[in-house]
């Protein structure tokens, strides 16, 4: 009879215990089921790495000099859910250079569909042209005039000569100093055909060519139209060309 209590104290202590233990199993059950829904972290961060990385690779097929791309990884804490295909995308208007986002969208997801931004520095090692010596406004802007120098050209403005072939033809559109870093805008054409001089015009047909000689009625680039008179008084248009000549197509 002395034993009975110690019985009902061990019942009580075992049902006690198997209170506690039911709501833990069904906890641990959620988790579960929760991390089955969202695949793990690191496999997904890589999968979408390697979108970003493939992504931008294609796009910049062809830029000048050697692209290298540093892509900031995702907080190790962000959990993204499973995707079975995923593809790269940037904003209308972005431009993959110097330092940008990079969309990721899941396109075949279990649950709902995402997308995320990455950002990424694409830098673009090259060379590009800058004065090697002053150059005075409307002075031709020729090779011996420019020095080339390496950089990371998507640190430096935009459009700038890469090319010195880009230098035939031009001038100094204003004065460019000493170690001026050349770009389009600081440049224009030489005039190949000034208004009031003498110029040949080569009128050409199916087999033939007539040439004559006309006065220029205006200023012309290479390519730009020209209004050229003859002795006649005639007015005949023709396309100024780099020799200095307007021809005339029939």
């Amino acid at each position: 009879m002395k034993q009975r209590p110690v019985h009902i104290l061990m019942s009580v202590i075992f049902s006690l215990l198997w209170l506690m233990s039911s709501p833990v199993q069904s906890a641990d059950r959620a988790v579960i089921a929760n991390q089955r829904a969202v695949a793990p972290a690191s496999d997904m961060h890589s999968r979408v790495y390697q979108t970003v990385l493939q992504y931008v690779e294609g796009q910049t097929q062809g830029y000048p000099g050697k692209v290298n791309i540093e892509i900031q990884p995702l907080d190790s804490r962000i959990r993204i859910a499973e995707c079975g295909l995923m593809e790269g995308f940037t904003v209308q208007g972005a431009r993959l250079w110097g330092k940008t986002h990079i969309g990721v969208r899941c396109l075949q997801s279990e649950t709902k569909p995402w997308t995320l931004y990455v950002q990424a520095d694409v830098q673009v090692w090259g060379e590009y042209a800058v004065t090697g010596l002053p150059v005075s406004q409307g002075s031709p802007v020729q090779t011996t005039d420019v020095v080339m120098q390496s950089g990371d050209l998507s640190k430096l403005p935009a459009g700038i000569i890469t090319d010195v072939s880009m230098l035939d033809g031009k001038q100094a559109a204003l004065n460019l100093p000493l170690g001026t870093v050349l770009r389009p805008e600081l440049l224009k054409a030489i005039p190949v055909i000034r208004q009031g001089q003498t110029v040949q015009l080569n009128s050409r047909g199916d087999g033939f060519v007539i040439t004559a000689d006309g006065t220029a009625m205006q200023t012309a680039n290479v390519g730009q139209v020209v209004d050229v008179k003859v002795s006649s008084g005639q007015i005949i248009k023709g396309v100024a060309q780099s020799s200095g000549k307007v021809d005339v197509r029939f």
